[in-house]
């Protein structure tokens, strides 16, 4: 097949009212297989597959608002899920994708050389871009999904309860620096101001994933106020790593949000020193990695403690450096960041002396930074897989890569949703204020349905099983590579 796109006379099917697999017809000039899909999987030559039809997305994938990466993942597969996870079914996206339609998507059945491809497995060994016999809660959650769009509504009222609450905290915190209190106020200030950056950053977590006000300009510019303003940390740069994180989720090359080589290993297969694809380069285990690892359950807590300063140094550093970003986006956020610094520059240096400014910035940091461990709480220690995301698969990726926190519906505002990971991971639109019914009443029935398994440890157990795993690969990092593997430490 040509690596030049035919753009196809006929009509797409609607997105998300199509069945979302291939129809066991022969091929034809409009017609594909999984496998010949498949073959466009290079940068240069882009098609994926959504609810039964094929598209050629090469020209597009250096305009996605969401990045580029998310889609290159994808590239020769199919990606109806996670589109889904992020657009509707006839917002703007659905009509660019609808643009670069060639063709629909027929079974491999008809396709000599692909049947004699899937015998021997896909050309990276993960079954990426070829049909296989699809378990029966694939399209059950497809069809699932489909129901959902009238709960991606948010509730007002909550949001503006946040902000009231935000706003006096804020306040608070800014009148115990600036009201000569006395160290104690300061350091309550301090406090204040840290609990101010965890809640804040919830909300442009929300806004990242345009489950705020659902269209995605809008919630950019919420975004920018409670990411850039209010915590120095870019809105692009966070939807830029989460999306690709939600997308291959523990992904061990794909997942940016588990590659913190050579400070943190959540598994021993980093010890070979793997290539990221996200960052485009190998993150090496050397000397310097295996020293750090080895101490990562004692580090752990003290990094996330100063973690927000490496946000800051990323947020700048894409900024900088990203060739996707527009002028017009990489001077607003530049410019919003450095009113940040001002402002919190100008917050601490009402404080008297050097000692009580440094303390008063570590311990809001510090505080700010239980935001990075509840984060790291979902994933560090679930499972971990090789490759690209496989087609058909992300229900059980998510699965196998989240879990919730059993919490009381009192302590919600602590975990900001991210007690709801699961569930969140699976629909990214649902509202946050949204997610405790939906898990209750949708997405455990219909994982009890499909034999689904849906762990839920409480704050307590979920950070014991991280330390344990961080230990563990501690331990593996003492150890040569060949007696890691020999006693299977690997995972």
């Amino acid at each position: 097949m040509p690596a030049v796109a035919r753009k196809s006379s006929k009509t797409p099917p609607p997105l998300g009212g199509a069945k979302s697999t291939a129809r066991a017809v022969a091929p034809s000039a409009n017609a594909y297989t999984p496998a010949q899909v498949a073959k466009h999987d290079s940068t240069d030559d882009t098609w994926v597959s959504v609810d039964g039809a094929v598209y050629d997305i090469t020209h597009w994938i250096g305009k996605h608002p969401g990045g580029s990466i998310p889609l290159r993942q994808y590239a020769g597969r199919d990606m109806s899920d996670a589109f889904r996870a992020y657009h509707g079914p006839n917002g703007q996206a659905a009509r660019t994708l609808r643009s670069c339609f060639v063709g629909e998507l027929v079974d491999d059945v008809f396709d000599d050389d692909a049947a004699e491809t899937s015998s021997r497995g896909s050309v990276d060994g993960d079954a990426g871009g070829y049909e296989i016999p699809m378990p029966s809660h694939v399209a059950a959650f497809r069809e699932l999904v489909k129901t959902l769009e009238p709960e991606f509504h948010t509730d007002y009222v909550h949001y503006f309860g946040l902000f009231l609450g935000l706003t006096t905290l804020f306040a608070t915190a800014v009148w115990c620096v600036v009201g000569d209190n006395g160290p104690y106020a300061y350091l309550l200030g301090a406090v204040f101001l840290g609990f101010f950056w965890q809640q804040t950053m919830f909300i442009g977590h929300d806004a990242g994933h345009g489950a705020i006000t659902h269209d995605h300009g809008k919630d950019f510019l919420i975004g920018l106020v409670v990411g850039n303003l209010c915590n120095g940390v870019g809105i692009t740069w966070w939807t830029t790593t989460h999306n690709v994180h939600h997308c291959a989720c523990n992904s061990l090359e794909c997942d940016p949000d588990i590659q913190h080589m050579p400070v943190l290993a959540v598994t021993p297969k980093y010890f070979d020193s793997v290539f990221s694809l996200y960052h485009g380069r190998v993150m090496a285990f050397d000397q310097v990695a295996r020293c750090l690892v080895s101490i990562q359950h004692y580090s752990f807590y003290p990094i996330m403690a100063v973690a927000r300063f490496n946000l800051y140094a990323q947020g700048l550093i894409l900024l900088a450096t990203s060739k996707e970003i527009k002028t017009s986006r990489r001077i607003l956020e530049s410019s919003v960041m450095c009113v940040y610094f001002a402002w919190l520059g100008t917050l601490v240096s009402y404080l008297p002396s050097w000692k009580q400014k440094l303390a008063f910035l570590l311990v809001s940091h510090a505080v700010g930074g239980l935001i990075h461990v509840q984060i790291c709480l979902s994933h560090f220690s679930r499972d971990v897989f090789h490759g690209r995301p496989e087609s058909h698969k992300w229900v059980t990726m998510q699965l196998a890569g989240t879990m919730d926190i059993d919490c009381s519906k009192y302590m919600d505002w602590f975990h900001g949703g991210l007690q709801f990971q699961t569930e969140h991971h699976l629909v990214p639109r649902m509202p946050r204020h949204k997610l405790r019914k939906f898990r209750e009443e949708v997405v455990k029935p219909f994982l009890k349905a499909h034999g689904l398994q849906h762990d839920q440890p409480s704050f307590w157990q979920a950070n014991v099983e991280v330390w344990r795993t961080l230990k563990q690969c501690a331990a593996a990092a003492k150890l040569s590579p060949a007696f890691a593997h020999a006693v299977n430490l690997q995972g």
